[in-house]
C-alpha cells in the first residue's frame, strides 16, 4: 500500500473511536504507532507500507502495560481518569500524573519504547 492509499483509507474510515493507528512496512521489519492526525499529517504519497490496524484508547493502553510493564497504572478519579507514570528523569526516577488522553499514552510510549516499538 502507498502512503495515499492508507490516507484514503484512513479518511474513509475515521470514527471518533479510533484515535492511533499502527502501520508496519510490507518487508514487515518495522512497526510503528502514531496518533491518527499526526500519521495523516506526515505521511507522504509515495510512502511504501504493509499495512494498517486503527486502535482504540483500550487498545493503545494495552499497548502501553506491554511496554509500560508496571511502571503505568490507570487510576479512575471523580474528576475523570489519569495516567500515573514511573519513569526515569534526569535526576532519577519521576512519577507523573497525566489525564488519560490520545496524547498522554502517546508519549509514554514513545518514551519507553524510544521511539522503536517491537510487536
Amino acid at each position: 500500500m502507498r502512503g495515499r492509499d492508507i490516507v484514503k483509507t484512513l479518511n474513509e474510515r475515521k470514527d471518533e473511536k479510533y484515535c492511533f493507528v499502527k502501520c508496519w512496512r510490507k518487508e514487515e521489519d518495522f512497526l510503528d504507532y502514531d496518533l491518527i492526525d499526526r500519521f495523516l499529517e506526515n505521511t507522504k504519497g509515495t510512502e511504501e507500507f504493509g499495512g494498517i490496524d486503527l486502535l482504540t484508547m483500550d487498545d493503545m493502553w494495552k499497548e502501553v502495560l506491554r511496554v509500560g510493564g508496571s511502571r503505568v497504572k490507570l487510576l479512575h478519579d471523580k474528576n475523570g481518569d489519569k495516567v500515573e507514570w514511573v519513569h526515569k528523569g534526569k535526576t532519577g526516577l519521576r512519577t507523573n500524573v497525566c489525564a488519560y488522553t490520545p496524547e498522554t499514552l502517546m508519549e509514554i510510549f514513545d518514551v519507553e519504547t524510544e521511539g522503536n516499538p517491537v510487536d
